[in-house]
């Protein structure tokens, strides 16, 4: 059985530093670029395939792009939200080559997947939107509006049912389960913290804070050091919103409740595709630190992640040497399961960790 690559590895992040890049870089420019990150994976990696097709399809090489996405496809190595944004994008790669019926068996079908029971529906409206371009493109105008329609229904302020039926007198499949889009996230509060989505404003003290910590959480995060700059954190942000708007990550700033002040970050991500656990991450500044602020963010995430999402186990992975997050997760309440060999990669080097988890209380909604 084949395992999705990480979200976030040091890899990833690095072509996340091209891609912020490429709207100055020619097409040739960054397909060679991206080729040149590939070639430090195996030749069959689902996510190096992956990120060569989309290069591809930016320069306008879509006859290229349309092999490598169904080999990063056939691999069975691309996490949920990527292998959805591989399938769409090898349809809309196949609209513009023409090939109208395959590009709508393609995208329909992915719709189709994600209306099955206990499936995800990550770029839900993405696809019927390129779905609806396709249709346009073969001529069938009315069923590319009201599938535009059904997608937008939802989000408008009135005349969300009347909208909706029109669509469906448009479209004779509009792929909707009848379900209201995913809720705004809340804040979550725990003690004198507030965690929340991150703003624009919050930029400059997301940087201050990473430069601070660089002697204390760059030990274990990468991303704290000395040089981090507004464009990273600008891209941080980017990401975190796109993760949480598709499901797949909730990356959270944590503030003081009073006064406002960015105190740390928190995270729930790597969600297994099967089985109902997550993985739970947190950081806290420098001049923060000792003032019980990691353990209120495992607190408020670990109950998100039970009462709201229904997960029924979280774990927290803690690396070898790294006493004080060990600590919090001790005082948090996790359970202690063991040393994992190997299991992490802290600046370049291998690591052991240390495996916590949380199961929902006994006699909860989640148990």
């Amino acid at each position: 059985m084949t395992t999705p690559a990480p979200l976030h590895d040091a890899w990833t992040l690095r072509i996340d530093d091209l891609w912020r890049r490429a709207p100055d870089m020619a097409g040739d420019q960054l397909v060679a670029a991206i080729d040149a990150l590939a070639a430090e994976r195996p030749a069959h990696d689902g996510r190096a395939l992956f990120e060569r097709a989309c290069a591809r399809d930016t320069a306008g090489r879509e006859s290229e792009a349309e092999p490598l996405y169904r080999a990063a496809l056939a691999s069975g190595q691309l996490d949920p939200y990527r292998r959805t944004r591989a399938v769409l994008q090898l349809g809309s790669t196949l609209r513009w080559l023409g090939r109208l019926d395959e590009s709508e068996a393609l995208i329909a079908g992915e719709l189709t997947h994600h209306l099955q029971p206990g499936n995800d529906r990550p770029l839900h409206d993405e696809a019927r939107a390129l779905l609806a371009l396709t249709y346009a493109a073969q001529g069938r105008g009315a069923e590319a509006a009201g599938l535009a329609l059904a997608a937008l229904a939802p989000r408008l302020s009135r005349y969300n049912r009347s909208m909706l039926a029109c669509a469906k007198q448009l479209a004779s499949e509009v792929w909707d389960d009848g379900q209201p889009p995913r809720p705004p996230f809340q804040p979550l509060h725990e003690g004198g913290f507030v965690l929340r989505p991150y703003r624009a404003e919050d930029l400059p003290a997301f940087v201050e804070a990473a430069r601070e910590s660089a002697a204390t959480v760059g030990r274990w995060l990468g991303f704290a050091h000395a040089a981090y700059s507004a464009e990273e954190g600008a891209a941080w942000f980017a990401r975190s919103a796109q993760n949480l708007a598709a499901g797949t990550a909730y990356e959270l700033g944590v503030f003081e409740r009073d006064t406002g002040a960015f105190v740390g970050g928190g995270g729930l991500n790597h969600f297994n595709s099967v089985h109902p656990f997550c993985n739970l991450g947190y950081w806290v500044r420098a001049s923060w630190q000792g003032r019980g602020v990691a353990v209120a963010i495992v607190r408020a995430l670990s109950r998100h992640a039970f009462d709201t999402l229904k997960m029924r186990r979280v774990e927290i992975v803690v690396s070898a040497g790294n006493e004080p997050s060990r600590a919090v997760a001790i005082k948090a309440g996790a359970h202690y399961e063991g040393v994992l060999r190997n299991r992490l990669q802290v600046n370049g080097q291998i690591s052991d960790a240390h495996m916590f988890s949380l199961v929902p209380p006994a006699g909860s909604a989640a148990d």
